[in-house]
């Protein structure tokens, strides 16, 4: 084998790995709404466009890296990002608690959205006292 067929072996073989160690994230949006809810929807989905909640605290946690709690607060968009540890997180549930001032928090146990959904969240307004 020549020295640049083997150096494009080589290359091609450190590609796919670094491909398969890559970081799983979750990407999604919080936004208000009728109830408080989370749920996995394509990553096309029009509800993800909608006004977003900024500062809503998120923590994700991973039963399969012994309950590995990993928190998130939403952009001023009320975009945010959940960085996962581990692929094999993937193939487990993973349980979502969103919390922030003037919504009913939420909590959810759900399998871990594909890399093609996006996590939405929708949190309801609190009433206040003068309603």
């Amino acid at each position: 084998m020549t020295n640049s067929r083997m150096a494009a072996l080589l290359t091609l073989c450190l590609s796919a790995f670094l491909a398969a160690c890559s970081p799983v994230s979750v990407k999604g949006r919080v936004i208000a709404g009728e109830l408080s809810v989370i749920t996995a929807v394509p990553s096309g989905d029009a509800r993800l466009s909608g006004e977003g909640i900024p500062g809503v605290r998120i923590v994700a946690t991973q039963q399969i890296n012994n309950n590995r709690a990993t928190p998130a607060v939403s952009g001023k968009e009320g975009d945010f990002r959940i960085p996962l540890k581990g692929d094999a997180g993937l193939a487990q549930n993973l349980t979502f608690s969103v919390e922030a001032e003037g919504y009913l928090p939420v909590r959810v146990e759900m399998p871990t959205p594909t890399p093609q959904q996006r996590l939405l969240v929708v949190l309801k307004p609190l009433r206040s006292s003068g309603e």
